[in-house]
């Protein structure tokens, strides 16, 4: 039992990566997304290295702003989230380059989409093969019912039925 458990507190759910979202509310990449750093803002056209504040991860934030005439000049606003690692935002606060948005942007990236959500877009076009989304389904279904037909149940149990699934699961492609 953890810690916060043993003091009558219960155990807060991790908060969910939006790695792990197909798509992302704009309400809760608004509340979640902070600003690290401003790379460069000027004619319509910002850079900055944002922060998850639930989860930590780092994002390049490339955000154009433009009139659109023939819609009576109302103002578009393009926003593109790219996943950054630990060394690439120190790098990029130091004042090394960023990748120029849309031609050096070669992973997979969060971009605003319809219905005020935002939505994974890879560039490369490149997705886990459908076999190995294939064989991972069968692996889950064969783990749960496996663990159904046990008919062990309890908190611990379950944590085992996740360790083991976790282990099974094909790494996450890189976005």
């Amino acid at each position: 039992m953890g810690d916060a458990q043993a003091n009558g507190q219960p155990n807060a759910p991790l908060p969910l990566s939006f790695a792990r979202m197909q798509i992302v509310p704009e309400a809760e990449l608004t509340r979640r997304v902070e600003t690290v750093k401003v790379l460069k803002e000027q004619d319509g056209e910002l850079y900055r290295l944002a922060k998850d504040s639930e989860t930590g991860e780092h994002y390049l934030h490339y955000a154009v702003y433009h009139l659109n005439i023939a819609g009576g000049g109302a103002e578009e606003h393009y926003h593109h989230l790219m996943p950054l690692a630990h060394d690439e935002v120190i790098a990029m606060a130091l004042g090394a380059p960023w990748p120029s948005y849309p031609s050096e942007w070669q992973n997979a990236y969060l971009r605003n989409g319809p219905h005020g959500g935002f939505v994974w877009y890879d560039p490369g076009g490149g997705a886990l093969d459908e076999a190995v989304y294939e064989d991972a389904a069968a692996m889950l279904r064969e783990q749960l019912l496996e663990f159904r037909r046990s008919g062990e149940g309890g908190e611990e149990a379950i944590r085992r039925l996740f360790d083991t699934i976790d282990r099974k699961l094909p790494p996450e492609p890189e976005r």
